[in-house]
């Protein structure tokens, strides 16, 4: 009986993740890059827009403490995630409907994005204690890895969608694309809605609550006193700063210097999700066989080049940025997969939303400062385009060199971290190589896979009926 309760909790919770990420694709990404495009935001307030997810994480500490002490996980997780996504109702007011100037809408929708991500960031860290005690420890890599891989697909097919969506208002007229953020945004509301339904019926474990120190200060001074934890802090950040140093300028780069439409941004993001729910479904098993850190060490190698590589695309070259979604989607997902299951593998599951609010501010502050730091250098040097025979050089360029420079020195400091039962990179090397290609038909009953489960047990639910 307890086993058909945490199948039904993991299928619930995969129809929530389904339907949040449908949401959270529509309101960030190529959407809310053309949305501060459309609003007339310059370099450094985009780099602000993208560094506001970050600065929020400072409100995880207060929702950790109150977690802490209450252990009321999922009704904060529900509340905060409710008062986020509804937060956008007057974002598609100010924003889309011509009542302030566009610099003042500007400035109140950057208010109000603030105050949705802030919401966000406490449903997230409410969410994941709550999940990691739900979810058996031996099934993190296998559960995640599936619901990231549906996640992954749901945002596929509305990236596609409203990206085409939106080309099609963008088409009749620059008056249009009003109508098309706001059918946008008001459909992204309506599928978060869809998630809280799911959501609320995911079961509760009982909190642990052996230990609770009564000072706020004396838990997180705990946190911190951990060398393993604080090494693991000292990565998070510096990485964080050297990947968003470029990451939230792409779609920027996309649509602005390469004149990318939409509907091509939207497939791309598609083919990224595609490679991205692929790969979470293989990283997910080979963590589960040699854990994390190997698999977020050999990843690394690849997010590092990325950036240089994206230098040497052209306008009219459609073959390369394909494959550029292709590879960064599919060793992508490793990083973000194994990245969080080895936060979760080095701290104790006795007050765990402590640690893991400590761990999300230090990564936030560091993805913060990265694109406040770029949108000022962006600032700084203006409209510096040089041009080397037939090839131009764009200000965006420079960006993309630093980051990657950045992003080889910082993954060094990841080999200072300990992993329990960690393995080797050889190890990693060996195992894929085991891995053999897939089949169209094996293939896409793999990939299919999680798909048919739950449909299997849908039917078998309305058979009891």
């Amino acid at each position: 009986m307890e086993q058909d309760s945490i199948k039904r909790d993991l299928t619930h919770s995969f129809y929530d993740g389904i339907f949040a990420n449908m949401f959270a694709t529509l309101t960030g990404g190529v959407f809310l890059t053309g949305f501060a495009l459309f609003l007339g935001m310059n370099d450094f307030m985009i780099g602000l827009l993208a560094a506001l997810p970050f600065l929020v994480t400072i409100f995880q500490l207060p929702a950790s403490y109150l977690i802490e002490k209450s252990g009321r996980r999922k009704a904060i997780a529900i509340g905060a995630a409710a008062a986020a996504r509804l937060t956008w109702i007057p974002i598609v007011i100010f924003g889309v409907i011509p009542f302030l100037s566009r610099p003042a809408a500007s400035l109140f929708v950057l208010g109000l994005i603030f105050l949705s991500y802030a919401f966000v960031t406490v449903s997230y860290v409410s969410w994941l204690a709550w999940t990691s005690d739900l979810v058996p420890e031996g099934m993190w890599g296998r559960f995640f890895g599936t619901r990231n891989m549906l996640c992954g697909a749901a945002g596929m097919v509305v990236m596609v969608v409203f990206g085409n969506f939106l080309d099609f208002f963008k088409d009749r007229g620059p008056e249009w694309l009003p109508l098309g953020f706001g059918i946008t945004f008001v459909s992204a509301v309506l599928f978060g809605v869809v998630s809280l339904s799911f959501l609320r019926r995911i079961s509760e474990p009982k909190i642990h609550h052996d230990y609770l120190p009564r000072s706020f200060r004396t838990q997180i001074w705990r946190t911190l006193q951990e060398a393993n934890f604080r090494r693991f802090l000292t990565f998070a950040f510096v990485w964080s700063f050297s990947v968003y140093f470029a990451s939230p300028f792409f779609t920027l780069y996309f649509l602005r210097e390469l004149r990318f439409s939409y509907g091509f941004v939207a497939i791309l993001g598609m083919i990224s999700a595609f490679a991205d729910l692929t790969g979470m479904r293989l990283w997910g098993r080979i963590s589960d066989k040699v854990k994390n850190k190997a698999v977020i060490q050999s990843a690394s190698w690849v997010a590092a080049f990325l950036p240089l590589a994206w230098v040497m695309v052209r306008p009219e070259d459609i073959v390369i940025p394909i494959l550029l979604q292709l590879i960064g989607g599919g060793f992508w997902a490793g990083i973000n997969l194994c990245t969080n299951n080895l936060l979760l593998r080095i701290t104790p599951q006795r007050n765990r939303s402590l640690y893991l609010s400590v761990y999300n501010i230090a990564g936030g502050l560091g993805a913060a400062a990265g694109p406040l730091m770029a949108g000022t250098i962006l600032i700084a040097i203006g409209d510096l385009n040089l041009h080397l025979s037939s090839y131009r050089i764009f200000p965006l360029h420079y960006i993309f060199l630093i980051s990657t420079f950045l992003r080889l020195a910082s993954r060094l400091l990841l080999n200072a971290v300990r992993e329990p039962e960690e393995a080797t990179v050889g190890e990693l090397v060996r195992i894929l190589r085991s891995v053999r290609g897939l089949t169209m038909v094996n293939g896409f009953n793999y990939l299919l896979h999680p798909f048919i489960e739950i449909a299997k047990k849908g039917q078998k639910i309305r058979q009891k009926r």
